[in-house]
């Protein structure tokens, strides 16, 4: 029996919440997959974010396995629905949510590795035997892919133009070439900064959905040091009436998770009372976020992974896929939400 650290995400991800939901541990890379492989049945597992212990579980069986990759042709939801990262090795583990969260200074910053120190296994232990089993979700169902040709009869329904139709299967297509080609250099991924994404992924798309070069300004300032990266306007944002913004967009580079994205666009959202749509991407992966009756954004509406379209967000099935989230970034959808006035807020 071995002790385990495994670390629930990086650097703008955090994955806590999933591994508790589902049961389960996963990661990616090269190195880590391979370390996966080692984890046994009754292995001993302490989930870390930073220095802290978010859960410690037991490694279990499901069906004969207790551990697994997608090459073995399951869970292909794990390359797909977390921000575009490939988490495809998995372990699966009966929980134990740590609240507080236990701070271990002695943990390691490594994603996946054993545990040796004597004081955190006794501690460990001393949870596993104390703490009850957290209940867990059923594995999501993977969720159908949606083709262009859906997607253009369902855009075109929403107010697309039928002209644009064949513009936005061109840009479709090369923004994929481009996505994948960023994608495939891997561990060169953090050179593809925002400045690259926003001006190669994010706008060729805004482009072909129907946004006017007039009404889009980058990097609109919102306080003296702040600004949006990329703010929709009703009319041309050289009339500098906030209250002509429907849509913000913050963007972030290829390698980058979407959560911090998600904080800092909501703080900005707040300035712009008629703003009903706030939108997180890396470029390829988009986060869908429309303003509630409270003048909030507290879920995600819809999810839109363009290398891997899926009429559902696997994560949650409340949210919606592709399709509504392609919808929601049309610009006549925002320039009929875009009138309806939220609450202000300070």
């Amino acid at each position: 029996m071995q002790y385990w650290q495994i670390a629930s995400g990086s650097f703008g991800r955090d994955y806590t919440e999933d591994f508790l939901k589902f049961g389960m541990a996963f990661v990616g890379g090269e190195d880590q997959r391979r370390m996966m492989k080692e984890v046994q049945c009754g292995d001993r597992v302490i989930l870390k974010k930073g220095k802290y212990v978010m859960a410690v579980g037991v490694v279990e069986a499901r069906d004969g396995k207790c551990q697994g990759d997608k090459g073995d042709g399951e869970k292909q939801w794990l390359s797909e629905e977390f921000d575009g990262w490939d988490l495809s090795a998995y372990c699966f583990i009966a929980w134990r949510e740590i609240k507080p969260r236990y701070h271990a200074p002695e943990l390691t910053i490594a994603t996946i590795q054993r545990v040796r120190q004597p004081h955190l296994i006794e501690w460990a232990k001393g949870c596993l035997a104390s703490l009850p089993v957290r209940e867990r979700a059923d594995e999501p169902p993977q969720p159908d892919q949606v083709d262009d040709d859906d997607i253009l009869k369902h855009l075109i329904k929403q107010g697309l133009r039928v002209g644009a139709a064949e513009e936005l299967t061109i840009a479709f297509k090369r923004i994929r070439l481009l996505a994948q080609y960023y994608y495939d250099k891997g561990d060169e991924w953090v050179d593809v900064r925002e400045h690259e994404t926003r001006t190669f992924l994010i706008i060729p798309l805004l482009l072909a959905l129907g946004w006017a070069e007039q009404q889009i300004k980058i990097e609109l300032p919102v306080s003296k040091k702040r600004r949006v990266d990329i703010a929709c306007f009703r009319a041309g944002p050289f009339t500098k009436k906030r209250e002509d913004v429907v849509m913000l967009i913050e963007t972030k580079g290829f390698s980058q998770g979407l959560d911090d994205a998600v904080k800092q666009a909501k703080l900005y959202a707040k300035h712009f009372r008629n703003c009903q749509l706030m939108v997180a991407t890396n470029g390829y992966c988009y986060k869908t976020f429309e303003r509630d009756t409270k003048g909030d954004y507290s879920r995600p509406s819809a999810y839109l992974n363009l290398l891997h379209p899926r009429n559902q967000y696997t994560r949650d099935p409340e949210v919606g896929g592709c399709l509504k989230a392609l919808e929601l970034l049309l610009p006549s959808s925002r320039m009929q939400n875009g009138r309806r006035q939220a609450p202000a807020q300070q």
